[in-house]
């Protein structure tokens, strides 16, 4: 088995972080593969800094495109034609750091009598979130103070009191979920408190709803490794973050973020996931995770999205801002550095590199370790697509190009051979006819 472990440091921590999707279409259909980038990351409790390296992205989507939401969530929106078991899949690979984190305690926080623009959205009911129920609406008033800080604490300590589900969570990470809508697989706030059992996207939705109730602005986050927790928003302070599960004696207020990667905040009363696809159709969820390289096989991902990264920040943390290219059984590293205006791709491994300054919108190709890596660079945004990426051993031909090559003259002569053939029975018989 092919192992990853050049990509994490001496103290155990990983340098670079995978998010690893794969679905499997139950129908025949065409749809939108939505899925949030990773982004730079600021609340009252830690600034992140994060830098999208590679998003590889299978090779039967038909287009790319970038957006961005309300609340600065970026989003890749990939266009698929599929039929019953074809899959589709992207592995990002992201890094991050953590540039500042504060943890001290939250004094006394008075409810304001308004709230800014852009807060009030997260005090709104949603899919998931049934601010205006009545149930929610009594247990938010009896948790409710006239401390927000208080009545986060409160409510945090009401929900931590439920079981975890165990099995939900083996369910989503097994391969076994098949959903029209990815949001359909989880339970609503009502229907957690129903059962007094959750996951922790859940749970955030649940303790959401009920601190919306007590008039909190509250909104979920979810990182690149599926963990869900809220965010509150508290007059003077800003975003906090806080936890809704957690191991240890909750509530875990201010929330500690060292070492993690936000992948998605939610972006709108709605409770929200990373990614979904559209229209509804039926597909399997068969992988969230990403453990080995077994799964990955490079050349079945024709485009790649990337953040080029500053030169001179490349250059005192190589290992930090280079990805992996799995080319069984090779890995070597690469990564896309920007100086000005000029990009540069380089491969490397160990003490051995090989770089090429990029040309815009025509083939490009690097030949490092025996192999050759090629694609189309083009700019999209503040990001490099490249497209056509593809990795073969250094002087072996592609059998695909041999097939119009070889094949056509091949039919042309069983052709040619053919009609000879009936020719000469053609003339044969002609003969003996004319003979009798």
């Amino acid at each position: 088995m092919v192992s990853l472990k050049d990509s994490v440091n001496q103290s155990g921590l990983r340098l670079l972080l995978p998010i690893y999707l794969r679905l499997q279409a139950l129908e025949k259909t065409n749809l939108t593969l939505l899925e949030s980038v990773p982004q730079n990351f600021t609340s009252h409790v830690a600034t992140i800094d994060s830098k999208v390296l590679a998003i590889f992205v299978s090779s039967n989507s038909l287009s790319l495109n970038l957006t961005r939401d309300s609340v600065g969530n970026l989003w890749m929106a990939a266009n698929y034609s599929l039929n019953p078991g074809d899959y589709i899949s992207t592995l990002t690979w992201v890094s991050s750091k953590t540039v500042s984190e504060n943890l001290t305690p939250l004094g006394f926080v008075q409810f304001p009598e308004d709230y800014p623009e852009q807060v009030k959205t997260f005090l709104n009911p949603g899919r998931k979130m049934p601010v205006e129920n009545k149930t929610i609406q009594e247990i938010a008033a009896n948790f409710k103070t006239n401390n927000m800080t208080q009545t986060v604490r409160n409510i945090l300590d009401f929900v931590s009191k439920q079981e975890y589900d165990r099995e939900k969570t083996q369910l989503l990470m097994s391969g076994n979920l098949n959903t029209t809508d990815i949001l359909d697989s989880f339970e609503d706030a009502l229907e957690v408190l129903e059962t007094n059992s959750s996951i922790c996207i859940e749970r955030s939705w649940c303790a959401a709803a009920i601190l919306r109730a007590a008039g909190v602005p509250t909104r979920t986050v979810t990182d690149v490794r599926l963990k869900t927790w809220i965010q509150v928003w508290l007059d003077g302070y800003g975003w906090v973050d806080a936890e809704a599960l957690c191991v240890q004696p909750p509530p875990m207020f201010p929330r500690p973020l060292s070492f993690v990667t936000p992948w998605m905040t939610e972006n709108s009363s709605d409770a929200a996931l990373p990614f979904t696809w559209l229209p509804k159709a039926g597909m399997r969820v068969a992988n969230l995770t990403f453990g080995d390289v077994e799964l990955f096989e490079v050349n079945q991902y024709r485009t790649i999205l990337s953040e080029p990264i500053d030169k001179e920040l490349f250059e005192k943390e190589p290992t930090k801002f280079s990805f992996p290219i799995v080319f069984k059984p090779e890995i070597v590293y690469a990564a896309i550095t920007q100086e000005g205006t000029h990009l540069t791709f380089s491969l490397f491994k160990e003490n051995e590199n090989a770089s090429k300054p990029l040309t815009m919108g025509e083939s490009n190709s690097v030949t490092f370790r025996g192999i050759v890596v090629s694609f189309k660079p083009i700019r999209h945004q503040n990001f490099l697509v490249l497209q056509d990426f593809a990795v073969h051993e250094t002087g072996k031909f592609d059998l695909r190009i041999l097939v119009p090559v070889v094949g056509v003259p091949v039919v042309i002569v069983a052709v040619w051979l053919y009609w000879k053939r009936r020719k000469t029975k053609f003339l044969r018989a002609v003969t003996l006819i004319f003979l009798l």
